[in-house]
């Protein structure tokens, strides 16, 4: 297999709704689209999604790194753009998993499932639009549902997620993300205020590894460390301290799933949790997430790649779940294209 053609597209995200983080409130981003053709024809895509707060790099970098990679510039023309790794990562083993005539989940790991439950995220401007989404997202088959959190107000948290959980009833899994809004000296009381509503973990209750491991102790909740576990190094720092119960893995933030396979072992080895997540990117990089959370067996706790719906036109062909999971084996753009 070689690679005889490498092409860059930009493409503006919208969403449906705004989805509002600590870090600010997103309603539209640039993506960038790898596609590389081989000497067979052979398609394979990967996708560079900077997002601010969560990666390193911008769009323009990634644009930049990803170009010159495309004119031999090598592997050292993408240091300093995770997700022009990323993006690189993707579409060389899609176009390996094409050429071996196998969804890339297979190709990775013969015998992985085509299928698995997965999380969706739920947003709303109010607590009457928050609790209609929650209600319509368990309606259709999904088990676990993630609120954001780290609003202007623990009150405000408080009542979105115990509205929530009213309205959806005490089975479903309810997980939380506050992207490191809270204080140390907050946290603890902000946690136990929230875990009266049944609360499988929170991501990032607080920023940054030493207050993390500062916070694990005391938390009511257990903690997953998400924005603080972007590298090698980040999830050495983690396993050292025993900062937290969970580490979340987006393969579009921490440049690919290659990057993202070692870290999980790592992580495993220390008898941490993995979660596979999307950075909210289109269905090229979600797909890709998927494949390598079927390919580890990071299913349990449940991938959160139930994101595509979120936005309003996606890049090709949706990942949208089904009854609550996702099926690898539908809408794949390169199936066609295989040996």
């Amino acid at each position: 297999m070689r690679v005889h053609e490498a092409r860059v597209d930009r493409h503006t995200l919208a969403y449906r709704q705004p989805i509002r983080t600590a870090h600010g409130t997103i309603r539209t981003r640039q993506v960038l689209l790898l596609t590389l053709t081989d000497d067979q024809g052979r398609t394979g895509r990967g996708e560079a999604a900077p997002l601010a707060g969560f990666t390193p790099d911008s769009v323009d970098e990634a644009e930049t790194a990803l170009l010159a990679w495309a004119q031999d510039g090598g592997q050292d023309a993408l240091d300093g753009s995770p997700t022009a790794q990323a993006a690189v990562d993707a579409a060389l083993h899609n176009l390996a998993a094409g050429a071996a005539g196998l969804p890339l989940h297979t190709y990775l790991n013969p015998g992985a499932p085509s299928s698995f439950p997965v999380a969706a995220l739920v947003v709303g401007d109010t607590i009457a639009d928050l609790v209609a989404a929650a209600v319509a997202t368990t309606g259709s088959g999904h088990t676990t549902l993630k609120v954001k959190v780290g609003g202007p107000t623990i009150d405000e948290d408080a009542a979105r997620v115990a509205s929530v959980r009213e309205a959806i009833g005490p089975d479903p899994a309810i997980r939380l993300d506050a992207n490191g809004a809270w204080s140390p000296t907050a946290a603890v009381a902000n946690l136990e205020r929230l875990a009266v509503s049944g609360i499988e973990f929170v991501e990032e209750p607080v920023a940054g590894i030493g207050p993390l491991a500062a916070l694990r102790g005391s938390s009511p909740v257990p903690i997953a460390a998400d924005e603080s576990a972007r590298t090698t190094f980040d999830i050495h720092r983690i396993v050292e301290s025993g900062a937290v119960d969970l580490v979340v893995l987006k393969p579009s933030a921490v440049g690919g799933i290659t990057v993202a396979a070692a870290l999980a072992a790592r992580a495993r080895d220390a008898g941490l949790g993995v979660v596979v997540t999307s950075l909210l990117e289109s269905s090229v990089g979600i797909r890709a997430a998927a494949h390598l959370a079927s390919a580890i067996g990071a299913l349990d706790p449940v991938p959160g790649l139930a994101t595509a719906g979120l936005l309003v036109d996606d890049v090709g062909p949706s990942l949208l779940p089904v009854d609550g999971s996702l099926f690898l084996d539908r809408l794949d753009p390169d199936r066609s294209l295989r040996a």
